[in-house]
């Protein structure tokens, strides 16, 4: 690993060599040049969490600037705001570790794509998680008078909120004060009682204390129980303490008062998908699609599994075939095509399916395997297949 981190830091620092600038015969040219840099330097950084270490990622970024992000302009008791910063000093590279904690099993990341102008870049990139489930993070990005890239922040779509954001509202609520709380609505005139209890629900919330929370929130008025931080502290809370029922109330909430966000659209795919709410989950995962604004394989996936069970076998077909063609080596896209395959009786695509599936993903799919799933029945019976299990023998 040693001499996998050396070779990263020097291609780091090629990219980034400084004096380019200066050799651009004219805008256009550095223009291009910044592109380049943006593109080369965050694939490097991207391709080193694959390696296995945040040695580039933690390195990217402007520490001091970062944890002014975190404190901003928030009323957080000085002590935790003294105790946080002088932890950062040795724990820094934790606390960005905490911040991929949905990947625990090991980061597989895959780079959608960068775009920037000037100085300033985003890109969005998709981690792959057990079950065949992605987290999506979305990263600002600047270039430095170095030439190099800059990590400023990222919004982290599973958590629905801009990382240095989940941890400036986790220090206020580490001692929450009610001048502190009162910041955190959109609405004046808050009544006192109102706010001793909001302040008394975050402080719940701090303490993954369920029970208690749920009995604050419910005696909450009809004004707080729909703001922005009790919507999203409470589905947060739900996933943390892994309480299915509980998350599913706290995301009925999220879809009643805010349908149209597309930080929360993957959120929400956990309650419209299992209450067959297809069209709504269409609709927000093509949300979050056009706010990444780059192609994903997986995404097309997810699109094709709604669309069929929708009874739209054409559409799911065709969002099969584009994330297949995307990423071959994804292997939603090929569960994806399998199933969407079947469903127009496209039996010779679906067995090619099949053979993917098997020899690049290390499954078993013979006639044993499959018949316990109806839908699977027509492929059984058809010629392609039985012509593909004696090819097998």
């Amino acid at each position: 690993m040693g001499s996998t981190k050396t070779t990263l830091l020097t291609l780091l620092a090629i990219f980034a060599l400084p004096g380019w600038a200066g050799a651009a015969e004219n805008e256009e040219q550095l223009e291009q040049a910044r592109q380049a840099a943006f593109q080369n330097g965050f694939a490097t950084i991207v391709e080193s969490l694959n390696l296995g270490t945040f040695d580039l990622f933690v390195g990217s970024i402007d520490k001091s600037d970062f944890v002014d992000r975190i404190f901003g302009l928030r009323l957080i008791d000085q002590n935790i705001k003294k105790g946080f910063g002088e932890d950062m000093v040795v724990q820094f590279e934790g606390m960005i570790k905490n911040g991929f904690r949905d990947s625990a099993d090991g980061i597989k990341a895959t780079l959608l794509g960068v775009e920037s102008r000037g100085d300033r870049g985003r890109a969005v990139v998709r981690y792959d998680l057990p079950e065949l489930q992605f987290s999506y993070h979305e990263y600002d990005l600047v270039l430095n008078e170095d030439n190099q890239v800059v990590i400023v922040d990222w919004v982290d779509y599973l958590q629905g909120e801009r990382y240095t954001e989940a941890m400036g509202t986790s220090l206020v609520m580490g001692l929450p004060s009610e001048q502190a709380a009162r910041k955190l609505v959109d609405y004046q005139n808050i009544r006192e009682s109102d706010l001793f209890q909001f302040t008394e629900l975050l402080k719940a919330a701090r303490d993954r204390r369920a029970s208690r929370y749920v009995e604050i929130l419910q005696g909450l008025s009809p004004e707080l129980q729909r703001q922005r931080i009790v919507v999203l502290v409470t589905v947060q809370l739900a996933k943390t303490i892994r309480n299915r029922r509980f998350l599913r109330t706290a995301l009925v909430k999220m879809a009643e008062h805010f349908p149209e966000e597309p930080l929360y659209s993957l959120m929400l795919l956990d309650y419209y998908v299992p209450s067959k709410k297809f069209e709504e989950a269409v609709a927000a995962l093509q949300r979050s699609y056009a706010r990444f604004d780059f192609d994903d394989a997986a995404m097309e996936s997810r699109l094709s599994a709604i669309t069929l069970a929708m009874g739209n076998n054409a559409d799911a077909s065709a969002f099969a075939d584009r994330a297949v063609t995307l990423e071959p080596g994804l292997e939603l896209g090929w569960w994806s095509a399998l199933r969407a395959r079947v469903a127009i009786e496209d039996f010779a695509g679906a067995v090619e399916a099949l053979q993917t599936l098997e020899q690049q993903h290390g499954h078993s799919l013979g006639p044993d395997a499959l018949k316990g799933d109806k839908s699977f029945a027509p492929m059984l019976a058809s010629a392609e297949f039985k012509s593909w299990v004696e090819s097998r023998e």
